[in-house]
């Protein structure tokens, strides 16, 4: 007869048995990583006279079917005109529609194909193949430049006679290939003739830009293919989020201090803000109550301050309008549709600060090429009292630093620190009486600049050099250090810290100091850029010379 403790004995055996089972090494070897590949195709690569209404594709893996089928582009069949089906590691494409004679075709499967261990393709393959007895040959190759590795799409459009403008996010492109995870592409079997080149990350996997969604950038010039040039390399892309959304005016509130305070849906261009541009209205009277006084917030670009020439009176509604001239920061206009707000003013409930301050006390280590700026938001009396300023620049024993502070505009006040001193505190002084008081309020905030004797040059030249050049150093943590190249195309990024930097060089678009990408529609190139091929090392007291950056 069994008892309680034979019993016992046996069930911690069984416990000790199954411990020493889960340290014994997993079976079946280390997890494969490799990516999958194509092993036989019909057609093959550059074959002649297909005919088949059937394309085999076999490949060396197990593939997740969805993943594979959504990654093939064969235009300009619709995927709606394909028949896929399976077996085992082979895909067979029965087209719906006849195939036509003497044309050159580019199948794509694109590098998000996966096999069932998780591995995608990782490059765009592409097989080309005729109908007839020739092949286009024409190819395009370059490079798209991301801070994120990831496959990129990009499509090549027929130029022609009759075409004033693509719409990429509805046209389909009868060129397409992807990028690698380092972003370098090679687009095959183009035939002689001109194309537009546009690029996007495809975010919903259809070959097709999605606006308002997909990164993107145009070609900074069309492609010509012709019978002595077959081969165009250097196409280079920088893409980024295209917004082409109008701004919308979403409220409009009472502060205590008297102001109406406006928030936008986008970031608002301060230049395009005026007090002219906007409407408040009386509802019950229908008195326009004129705006005096209108300015952008640089603690939050998307709230606006206005002043109007007399209190709002309580217990009433307005309506608050923003005119069309308003745009936000791509330059977009305001919508028409969305730019009046209802205002019910039962009380002022708002408390907004009377000041802001990009830069936080005790900052250290600010560059020459950092900006340090201080805004008066509310309403204020300036105090303007013998030898005393509104906005102040003191050094670290209370000495007036003449010339410190610039006022770039009614409100915002630029702390200059071209001729600061090396390893320097310095302090902002805020000097300002809010309406109504009897008092000055006064705020200090304190700033070190770096230990000029760490700092490092970079000096090189950029061509070519017929209009403004931008060249942009940026550190590896992020960092970006932006000077302004001279007429001859030479630069000279003097005093930044010590590091390492890639560098990139663009053409200045308007006044703007970002990169202009091209727009998809109406279609526009982008900027010429350039990128310094290797990292550059900055070292301390030392001049980094000769570097040579071209612009495509």
């Amino acid at each position: 007869m069994i008892n309680r403790w034979q019993v016992l004995l046996a069930c911690c055996l069984i416990i000790f048995i199954a411990g020493c089972a889960g340290q014994v090494p997993p079976s079946g070897g280390p997890v494969d990583k490799t990516p999958p590949r194509i092993v036989y195709s019909s057609p093959s690569q550059k074959q002649l006279n297909f005919t088949s209404q059937e394309i085999v594709i076999r490949f060396d893996k197990y593939m997740v079917e969805r993943t594979v089928d959504n990654a093939i582009y064969f235009p300009p069949f619709s995927a709606k005109e394909i028949g896929f089906g399976w077996s085992g590691k082979e895909l067979t494409m029965k087209l719906l529609r006849p195939i036509e004679k003497n044309r050159t075709y580019i199948l794509t499967v694109g590098a998000g194909a996966q096999d069932t261990r998780g591995n995608d393709l990782g490059k765009a393959i592409s097989i080309v193949f005729s109908t007839g007895s020739n092949i286009d040959t024409g190819s395009v190759s370059g490079r798209v430049y991301s801070s994120k590795a990831q496959a990129y799409t990009v499509s090549a459009y027929a130029v022609t006679d009759s075409m004033d403008t693509l719409r990429p996010f509805v046209d389909l492109a009868k060129y397409v290939t992807q990028s690698d995870d380092s972003g370098r592409y090679v687009m095959q079997g183009l035939a002689v003739g001109r194309y537009r080149l546009i690029c996007f990350d495809d975010q919903m996997k259809n070959f097709t830009y999605a606006l308002q969604m997909d990164k993107y950038a145009s070609a900074m010039h069309d492609v010509e293919i012709t019978d002595s040039v077959q081969s165009v390399s250097d196409i280079d892309f920088m893409p980024a989020s295209e917004d082409t959304s109008h701004p919308r005016l979403y409220s409009a509130d009472l502060a205590r201090d008297g102001t109406l305070l406006l928030k936008f849906s986008k970031a608002i261009d301060s230049a395009s803000i005026s007090p002219g541009y906007f409407f408040v209205r009386d509802s019950l009277t229908a008195e326009n109550l004129p705006v005096d006084y209108a300015v952008r917030r640089e603690d939050n670009n998307y709230d606006v301050t206005l002043i109007l020439t007399k209190p709002l009176p309580l217990k009433r509604t307005y309506l608050v309008t923003a005119l069309r001239s308003i745009r936000d920061l791509q330059s977009n206009k305001m919508s028409q549709e969305n730019n009046t707000v209802v205002l019910k003013l039962d009380s002022a409930t708002v408390n907004p600060p009377s000041f802001y301050s990009n830069f936080p006390d005790s900052l250290r280590d600010v560059t020459t090429y950092d900006t340090l700026f201080c805004q008066l938001v509310s309403p204020v009396a300036f105090h303007r009292d013998s030898g005393s300023v509104v906005v102040s620049l003191y050094d670290s024993t209370g000495a007036f630093v003449p010339g410190g502070i610039v006022r770039e505009s009614a409100t915002i006040f630029k702390v200059s620190l071209a001729k600061l001193q090396s390893f320097a505190w310095y302090g902002v002084e805020l000097r300002y009486r809010v309406a109504g008081a009897e008092k000055d309020s006064i705020v200090v905030h304190h700033f070190r600049m770096v230990d000029f004797s760490t700092l490092g040059d970079i000096e090189g030249e950029v061509t070519p050099n017929n209009r403004k050049i931008i060249v942009i150093a940026t550190r590896e943590d992020g960092k970006r250090f932006l000077v302004l190249g001279d007429s001859d195309g030479k630069f000279h990024l003097d005093g930044i810290p010590a590091g390492t930097y890639a560098l990139s060089a663009y053409f200045q678009h308007d006044e703007s100091l970002d990169y202009f990408r091209g727009a998809s529609y109406p279609y526009k190139f982008a900027e010429p850029f350039g990128v310094y091929p290797d990292p550059i090392k900055v070292r301390a007291r030392w001049t980094s010379e000769g570097v040579e950056i071209r612009l495509n």
